[in-house]
């Protein structure tokens, strides 16, 4: 082997030997070059940051929860916990005047549903695209009164307490939300300023949140669920939204929004803006709790113009009709009154009804009155109409001799019918008049035993202590179809009395199958029907019933003389024996 072999099997074996350390090398100097370059890179960022007035929130920034402090609020109307946490969101709010009652149990109303987001949280889209809900912990800035205790404040008559919560960072404030509430009112004053971090602010708007609906209050959670609803009113129109077990739904639009509001059967909560928002989003969800019921979980965002400050009233409490309509706002639209054209029937008796009880604080007795007027205003048609049925009665021997003569002629029974009615001055009809005005007020009776809020928890006497709901005295074990399980007394009242009445009017029923099967299977239904109507309602219409027994029996219309009808010859020769007299 020569030299030059040698000397390269050398240089082979030292590359071979100093290869492995080489590589390893480049790849050490190959990462420190990124990371020294994140370094550096990270070392600006943090240097803008501080530099910055604000940061960059993010999605979900995390809550140090013992840091998180709650406050409580007392008026003469409600207590409200607030937390730091979002700047004043609504852990609860229990309604000082109003009472759940379950089983045997009473508490007061709570309306926030604490297994869900609280309300009142701010959010807005950033200019890098992300979602940013405000649920950062704020710190409190401003309380315009001493406190009773620790954290603990109180407010009564016209006087009212101011509450200032920031977000800062450097001693720079982002966000800015001050609440004022009222020692006599339902409504809460918001005023938010976003001025802070309006630069990271994406669109001309933000968001104000309510989430998790209100909680349902009545034992008859049926009821309560079938009036859930959320409601806007936006480019005057009112919009709202149902849903059904196991569903979703959603309801939005965008233009000049006057208020959002979600309701349950007597209770609302709304934020009605002081300058008209600019969209709304409604969302709900059927969550089903067994195989027959479920609950309605609603909410609501209002999109709010970027006038910094903004300022929102937020009304959270009863749904009563002098209240609600003080607002100003025709937030009374979210009411049940009936269809359209029984909404002034109903307005008028529920404000008869308000003023009799200000002088009977008893609405069973206030209903007992207006029953009494009811009858006394109706009492004329009724006379009337029992006059014309008895007549009919009296002509039905001369009515069965025209069906026999012309039995085969269908048209020309008629005609001879209503000629011997016209003959007798009977309206065929006459018999429905009491009926048919008694309707509108029934019907609008329905909707407000049903849902207004005046009456709930409005007991009579004896067994009847609630005038919304039906006079339960006894539940069964089992489910009766149209019935129900529930076992009523004023409804087998209603049904007897109403028999009894029919007897009175229809003296020749006894005599005939049809009418006699008819006075007893009406009642017979009614009874089923009524079974789960409020007993307010049964109430009165019972009433209604003895008040006309009363009447038919004791103070029976007088019968009218009949007028006979002179041919032309007979009234010529009356005419002609005037003349001889003279």
């Amino acid at each position: 082997m020569d030299k030059k072999s040698i000397l390269g099997f050398i240089l082979i074996f030292i590359i071979i030997i100093l290869i492995q350390p080489y590589f390893k090398l480049i790849n050490k100097n190959a990462q420190q070059e990124p990371q020294q370059a994140i370094k550096h890179e990270a070392k600006e960022e943090t240097a803008k940051l501080i530099t910055e007035k604000q940061p960059v929130l993010t999605k979900r920034s995390p809550i140090d929860t013992s840091t998180i402090r709650i406050y409580t609020i007392e008026t003469d109307l409600y207590k409200a916990t607030i937390s730091s946490e979002g700047g004043g969101t609504i852990k609860s709010f229990i309604l000082k005047n109003y009472e759940v009652r379950k089983d045997r149990d009473t508490t007061l109303v709570q309306l926030i549903n604490g297994n869900r987001k609280p309300p009142l949280l701010i959010s807005y889209i950033s200019i890098d695209g992300d979602s940013i809900e405000l649920n950062q912990n704020f710190k409190l800035d401003y309380v315009g009164m001493e406190p009773v205790s620790k954290g603990y404040f109180s407010v009564s008559g016209d006087n009212s307490i101011t509450m200032s919560f920031v977000l800062t960072n450097q001693n720079s404030v982002l966000v800015k939300k001050t609440f004022i509430f009222h020692g006599n009112k339902y409504t809460i004053d918001l005023e938010t300023d976003l001025t802070g971090i309006q630069d990271d602010l994406a669109t001309n708007f933000y968001e104000l949140s309510w989430d998790g609906g209100l909680s349902y209050t009545e034992s008859f959670l049926k009821d309560d669920i079938y009036y859930s609803k959320a409601y806007a009113y936006s480019g005057g129109e009112f919009e709202n939204l149902n849903i059904k077990s196991g569903k979703k739904g959603q309801s939005k639009s965008e233009g000049s929004t006057r208020w959002t509001a979600i309701r349950t059967k007597y209770f609302a909560a709304s934020f009605i803006p002081e300058n008209p928002g600019l969209g709304y989003k409604l969302t709900g969800e059927g969550i089903p709790l067994n195989e027959k019921e479920f609950q309605k979980i609603f909410t609501m965002h209002l999109m709010l113009p970027l006038n910094l400050p903004s300022n929102t009233t937020i009304f959270i409490g009863p749904l009563e009709y002098s209240i609600i309509k003080g607002l100003s706002v025709h937030l009374e639209h979210i009411m049940t009154f009936g269809f359209k054209l029984i909404q002034p029937i109903s307005k008028g008796i529920l404000w008869t009804f308000i003023k009799l009880n200000t002088l009977i604080p008893n609405y069973g007795w206030v209903l007992i009155i207006f029953s009494i007027l009811v009858k006394i205003v109706l009492s004329p048609l009724t006379n009337k109409s029992t006059r014309s049925m008895k007549e009919m009665q009296n002509l039905k021997p001369k009515i069965d001799a025209l069906k026999e003569k012309y039995q085969k002629d269908p048209q020309k029974i008629n005609t001879a019918t209503m000629k011997l009615y016209k003959e007798h001055g009977v309206n065929p009809m006459g018999g429905c008049l009491p009926l048919l005005l008694q309707m509108p007020i029934f019907i609008a009776l329905f909707s407000i035993f049903r849902s207004t809020i005046e009456l709930r928890h409005a007991p009579f006497i004896l067994w009847i202590t609630d005038l919304s709901a039906p006079d339960t005295i006894f539940t069964l074990p089992f489910t009766i179809p149209i019935y129900g399980q529930y076992v009523n007394v004023l409804p087998l009242i209603m049904a007897l009395t109403t028999i009894l009445q029919q007897k009175l009017t229809t003296a020749t029923a006894s005599g005939n199958p049809q009418q006699k099967m008819m006075m007893y299977f009406m009642p017979i239904m009614m009874f089923f029907i009524f079974n789960q109507f409020p007993s307010g309602l049964n109430l009165y219409y019972t009433l209604f019933n003895i008040l006309s027994i009363l009447q038919q029996k004791y103070l029976p219309p007088k019968s009218k003389p009949k007028k006979v009808k002179k041919t032309a010859i007979q009234k010529f020769r009356e005419l002609q024996s005037k003349d001889k007299r003279k």
